[in-house]
């Protein structure tokens, strides 16, 4: 009698921690608010079953004691393994949820002008600079130089000395001389120095003093005609959002794909995009249209309000700043963003196993990778090869454009078809965890993934690439020097938005619209 007791608490007890983890499991797939009412249905009678199953094992009363035992023991040993299966669901979902919700929900980002001394500079804190003379570049970034210098007041307890230059380089080697102990300069050019070979060891002749918090950049806040360049810093909070009306599974709608130029483990707040791509998706015909813009092309600088620049340079100023430029380059409203950098797309590649892209040249990337005409299976290091080269094509940066997008073209069709999310998903999270965001909430960004799983449906991807001519221009961001930039061909933009409009009016776009030069 003691013994059945015994045996009957545990039973009872390994029974109350399966249904306790089917209970857990269950509330952290729900959670996801990801899976279509049918699949919940199975999920939860899935779960159902198990217990009531086990629970009979466990209580049916037999005469043969010693069968008796056996089906005791076999059910525990099922409730075990009932309890792991809930506790790996239960990881999995709960990985899901926190990468969904941190790529969704991204941190307010810090704005900021940086000062920076000479690398040999005895100063260790701002305030070991109350007396330095500071450079700032006339005539450009003035809001941010602006707020900066209110800054250095208010720790000061005085205005700073500022000496102005007519360009970013001009102010460096001022302070490579000492005409200047400290330079005011917005973080994001760092890069843009040293990719520049009298500029490639700025980080070894420097150092940060300090990193000056300063309001940013906003298309709401941007005043004036097209030709004031005074408000011109990063963005901060404004970006852009669903309107109210706005479902995401019935209504058309744009979102900015920005590319970040740098491999970083993390994506920088403040960074150019060698990507920019609109992606215009129409969820009621499943047709999706990838439409390129160079990275140089010659737009207007929101920032600078309205001074000509390279379009990559306008991510130096924020996200929001780059998607201004390109509403008001194309004419048409942006729904949403999505950022990632270079690091991620690698990574996102090698997690869904590769993509397969078919070339339209053969050339030599520049790691090596030879690429064929034809198809081309690539891995996440020679995907981002194939899409960072312009060099070697005879098409230049408007052929990178087109690869760019046959990349991206190839990424949707592999998770929207096949195991690859399955498969991959731990991978796929490493890939987007710190390396990727956008400003679709959680709730549109599970209504998405609802959608697919109930429909299944397989989603046609074109695209199109506006392209221009080559020349050499002073821009906003770097004044007093001539780049090379592309200028706008209105012609390709007019046509390019009408493609748009169309895709958003429920038109299937055929080959011949998308091959029209």
């Amino acid at each position: 009698m003691k013994q059945k007791r015994i045996w009957n608490g545990i039973l009872i007890a390994v029974l109350a921690l399966q249904l306790l983890a089917e209970g857990i499991a269950a509330w952290a797939v729900l959670r996801l608010d990801m899976l279509p009412v049918a699949y919940c249905l199975v999920l939860v009678s899935v779960l159902a079953v198990m217990g009531i199953s086990i629970g009979l094992l466990m209580f049916l009363h037999r005469k043969e004691k010693t069968v008796g035992r056996i089906r005791r023991i076999v059910a525990c040993i099922l409730a075990a393994l009932v309890i792991l299966g809930c506790g790996a669901v239960c990881k999995v979902a709960t990985d899901i949820y926190e990468t969904m919700h941190s790529i969704t929900a991204p941190p307010a980002p810090s704005v900021t002008r940086s000062i920076f001394v000479r690398a040999n500079d005895p100063a260790q804190e701002l305030t070991d600079a109350a007396d330095y003379s500071f450079g700032a570049v006339e005539f450009f970034d003035l809001e941010g130089t602006r707020q900066a210098l209110e800054v250095l007041e208010q720790v000061f307890g005085k205005k700073a000395a500022v000496s102005y230059y007519t360009s970013v380089t001009e102010m460096v080697d001022a302070l490579y001389s000492g005409s200047a102990d400290a330079i005011i300069l917005n973080g994001a050019y760092v890069e843009m120095l040293e990719e520049t070979a009298e500029y490639a060891d700025f980080s070894e002749k420097t150092k940060l003093l300090y990193d000056v918090p300063i309001e940013g950049w906003t298309a709401s806040s941007q005043t004036g005609d097209s030709t004031d360049t005074s408000n011109s810093t990063e963005q901060t909070e404004t970006i852009p959002q669903k309107p109210a009306e706005l479902d995401i599974t019935q209504k058309s709608f744009v979102m900015f794909i920005g590319g970040s130029d740098t491999n970083k483990s993390y994506l920088p707040t403040i960074t150019r995009y060698d990507v920019n791509i609109m992606m215009v998706v129409n969820p009621v015909t499943k047709q999706v249209l990838l439409l390129n813009t160079p990275r140089d092309y010659f737009v207007k600088n929101p920032a600078g309000g309205g001074v000509r620049d390279k379009l990559t340079h306008c991510g130096n100023f924020g996200v929001e700043c780059s998607i201004q430029a390109l509403k008001e380059l194309y004419g048409f409203e942006v729904d949403y963003y999505a950022r990632i950098n270079f690091a991620g797309v690698e990574t996102l590649i090698d997690a869904v196993g590769g993509v397969t892209v078919t070339s339209d040249a053969s050339f030599t990337g520049h790691l090596g990778t030879e690429f064929v005409i034809g198809e081309n299976h690539l891995n996440g290091q020679q995907a981002l090869e194939f899409m960072r080269e312009r060099k070697e094509l005879s098409g230049g940066d408007n052929d990178r454009g087109k690869n760019q997008m046959k990349v991206i073209k190839a990424l949707i069709h592999k998770v929207t078809s096949g195991t690859a999310l399955i498969s991959g998903y731990a991978q796929i999270l490493d890939a987007l965890s710190g390396m990727f965001e956008t400003s679709i909430g959680m709730e549109d960004l599970s209504k998405l993934v609802k959608m697919q799983l109930t429909d299944m449906a397989s989603w046609n991807v074109q695209s199109y690439a506006v392209t221009g001519r080559g020349g050499n221009e002073e821009t906003y961001s770097w004044p007093g020097k001539e780049l090379y930039v592309m200028y706008v061909d209105e012609a390709h933009v007019a046509y390019a938005s009408g493609l748009v409009q169309r895709v958003m009016a429920g038109e299937i776009l055929t080959n011949e619209d998308l091959s029209k030069k």
